[in-house]
């Protein structure tokens, strides 16, 4: 039992899963046997199962947090901590999220229902982990490692989206985050902030190879804010020569895209050559001036 005692005791891991103790036995007991111990461990208190196949090690005194689970339920992935979450944390919602989004690439349609089934699974605690996961599989391929950074959440450190990839995140996800209204207040707010443009540049012609709608659909979010007045000095110069770069990268095709559920009619903006959605619009006319 030394070998339990060294995972299930106070400098153990926080959270166990049965792969995770199988892992750490190194083969020195049966999957039969590991189960067995397991459960004892549970019933006598040393474990808590927060979920089918994981538990919280009781004797590191811990309460889990949802941002402690995010590491291993997607610890076989390229994924980040992004949208609702990180907005927030950059400052540019005042949302307190409570269901954290996760994006993520996932090996094959096994592990995107071993995923999903994790998520439904924690939901069942959500009480006691203080929120929920929201799996979202990444829309712009696998190099997820662009415009992501380490940072400390709510006690945990996890990757999370940079404010420069969360700003065009809000054009690739916009139905996750709550609409289009929402993705401008973010792209305004972030315009106030400490931007690193070239950074910026950077991660938006690689989101652009896969999703060539983003440049419309930024370019039209950009014109509101400077339509607004909102905008002035270097501030104005930064997003002029955003805007521009955005026309740039328009140029080489004469392609339309649709923003917004496709149940709506649409409004088309010949500039962007996009057709927006009747409720996006609503959104944007009643979070700005613009017209």
């Amino acid at each position: 039992m030394a070998i339990y005692a060294r995972l299930v005791g106070p400098d153990g891991p926080k959270l166990l899963t049965p792969s995770d103790a199988m892992e750490a036995v190194a083969g020195a007991v049966t999957a039969n046997g590991l189960s067995h111990t397991l459960s004892s461990l549970e019933s006598k208190g040393v474990l808590r199962r927060i979920g089918k196949g994981v538990y919280l090690n009781r004797s590191t005194g811990y309460a889990p947090k949802i941002v402690d689970v995010i590491p291993w339920v997607f610890k076989h992935s390229g994924y980040y901590l992004g949208l609702n979450a990180v907005a927030n944390h950059w400052g540019l919602s005042p949302q307190i999220p409570y269901s954290y989004q996760v994006v993520y690439v996932p090996a094959d349609q096994a592990q995107t229902r071993r995923v999903t089934r994790w998520c439904l699974m924690l939901k069942k605690s959500e009480k006691d982990l203080g929120g929920t996961l929201t799996p979202i599989v990444a829309r712009t391929g696998p190099n997820i490692g662009k415009g992501v950074s380490q940072a400390i959440l709510d006690g945990s450190q996890l990757p999370i989206s940079t404010i420069e990839r969360t700003i065009i995140d809000s054009v690739v996800y916009t139905e996750e985050i709550g609409g289009a209204g929402e993705a401008l207040l973010w792209v305004r707010a972030a315009l106030s902030k400490p931007i690193d443009y070239d950074e910026f540049d950077r991660i938006l012609r690689e989101a652009y190879r896969q999703i060539n709608s983003v440049a419309a659909r930024l370019g039209l979010l950009l014109e509101m804010v400077l339509n607004e007045r909102r905008a002035q000095g270097p501030q104005k110069g930064s997003i002029d020569a955003l805007l521009k770069k955005l026309q740039g990268l328009m140029v080489g095709t004469r392609a339309t895209y649709n923003w917004g559920p496709q149940k709506d009619t649409t409004e088309y903006f010949d500039k962007w050559r996009l057709h927006v959605s009747s409720s996006y619009l609503d959104k944007l006319r009643e979070t700005s001036s613009f017209e």
